[in-house]
């Protein structure tokens, strides 16, 4: 294995390997993928979302399969 040298792509994931640590992240299938659908040129947009809200189970309501 040392000989192919460093790891930078394996099974579509991006890997980047650093004295801190190995980073593993999915940006370059992201890319493809806007761009095969056409959104790579699109404009992005914030979706608003309240900071001072949490997320809690609701015990009291009917489960859902």
């Amino acid at each position: 294995m040392s000989m192919m040298g460093e790891l930078t792509f394996f099974l579509g994931l991006q890997i980047k390997q650093m004295e801190s640590g190995t980073f593993i992240s999915q940006s370059k299938y992201c890319k493809e993928v806007l761009k095969k659908f056409g959104m790579d040129t699109a404009k992005e947009a914030s979706t608003s979302m309240g900071t001072s809200f949490y997320l809690d189970k609701d015990e009291s309501s009917i489960e859902v399969n």
